[in-house]
């Protein structure tokens, strides 16, 4: 049993262990699956109508180029990110298997928004809505089915931040270590993961009143490296085992990330240009920016949650190791369910559905202009599904 690991105090008081959905783990586990299937379907179709992804081909030519069982362990340097070539080497079906696994993971990322909603007083009608105003999408479409990477690892982060809210709000040890290996394991999908469980750890240090004890200041301290210790140690020891075998402790990074603290046209140029795009990609978001706004007329520290996600993306594409343009939509939308306030008022409640609702527009009516690539994926798909194979 979870016993209280600091002595944080949340704003409001969630009853997470009390009344999770479904109640029990095998209950869960049926409905993530049977949620999977039309994902899988979906993916099944995709690779019928128009063959593997180029990411899923890359991602598979990779783990399968790696002489994981030979005498020398200089392949290191090239197998970054660990975890998810590990699965795509291990997975069945190659790079049309991989759209597949991407399909199964929609489960639990879809099923863990809904329960959060849930835990949140959202009616479960309003709370399925919600959430298939994310997943039924052609950027969710895209993403699960054409870069398992990129799934997998925003499915690690939805883990990662279930756990973090959980130990935070409610003082679960327990969590708090669900939260830290989340967020490690995203680490070892893609480096784009590491500033949220910089922020996650932040969030820790700052959720709590700002008591001058030292027991109390302890305590936060204690919390924030649960939560951080896995990614840090993750890399820390990646590196070093890639520097023990390669002699370089960044190869493997660099090459995964060609531009890794490159900064073209100089660090504040770099910048810049990471807000603008961010702030361009934010227009598939309004549900985002309407949780924000709520956030902040409520209790105006909590709307600093919303901004440091926004704030870690821009970081990744900053320092060169980015979310692709459709995650970043993805992401954002899932985060925005996952930090709705509860309880919205009906004046709230009818700003929420009219967000819901440009937001979807958005998501069917903008493809062409701010995410060609799915827009191109999507009508290929729609046309060759009738093509005779």
């Amino acid at each position: 049993m979870a016993s209280p690991a600091t002595s944080l105090h949340a704003p409001t008081f969630l009853r997470w262990r009390q009344e999770r959905w479904p109640r029990t783990s095998r209950a869960r586990w049926v409905v993530r699956l049977a949620v999977a299937i039309p994902f899988v379907a979906l993916a099944d179709l995709a690779n019928a109508a128009g063959g593997p992804s180029v990411d899923n081909v890359a991602l598979h030519h990779q783990a399968t180029s790696l002489h994981w069982l030979g005498g020398q362990l200089g392949w290191i340097a090239h197998a970054y990110p660990p975890l998810t070539l590990s699965v795509a080497r291990l997975f069945p079906g190659g790079a049309q298997g991989l759209a597949i696994a991407g399909g199964l993971c929609t489960g639990i990322l879809i099923q863990l928004t809904i329960e959060r909603l849930l835990l949140r007083s959202v009616p479960f009608a309003n709370a399925v809505v919600l959430t298939a105003a994310v997943a039924l999408t052609p950027a969710f479409w895209f993403v699960a089915s054409q870069d398992f990477s990129a799934f997998l690892t925003l499915s690690l982060l939805s883990i990662g931040l279930t756990g973090l809210l959980d130990f935070t709000f409610n003082r679960s040890t327990e969590s708090g270590f669900i939260a830290g290996i989340g967020f490690g394991l995203a680490t070892m999908c893609d480096l784009a993961a590491l500033p949220f469980a910089v922020a996650g750890a932040l969030a820790t240090l700052f959720v709590a009143p700002q008591a001058k004890a030292v027991r109390e200041i302890a305590r936060r301290r204690a919390a924030a490296t649960v939560v951080l210790f896995p990614s840090a140690a993750a890399l820390a020891g990646w590196a070093f085992l890639q520097w023990r075998f390669s002699g370089s402790w960044t190869q493997s990074f660099t090459r995964a990330d060609p531009m890794l603290f490159r900064f073209p046209g100089g660090v504040w140029v770099s910048l810049a240009r990471a807000a603008s795009s961010v702030g361009h990609d934010l227009v598939f978001a309004p549900v985002l920016v309407a949780a924000t706004a709520l956030l902040f007329v409520r209790r105006p520290s909590s709307s600093v949650a919303c901004l440091a996600f926004v704030g870690c993306v821009i970081a990744n594409r900053w320092i060169g190791a980015p979310f692709s343009g459709p995650t970043v939509v993805v992401l954002l939308g899932v985060v925005a369910l996952v930090l709705l306030p509860e309880r919205l008022k009906a004046s709230e409640q009818t700003v929420l559905w009219v967000c819901v609702a440009l937001q979807v527009a958005i998501a069917y009516g903008g493809l062409h202009l701010g995410l060609p690539q799915v827009a191109d994926w999507t009508h290929r798909l729609i046309t060759g599904a009738h093509l005779p194979h």
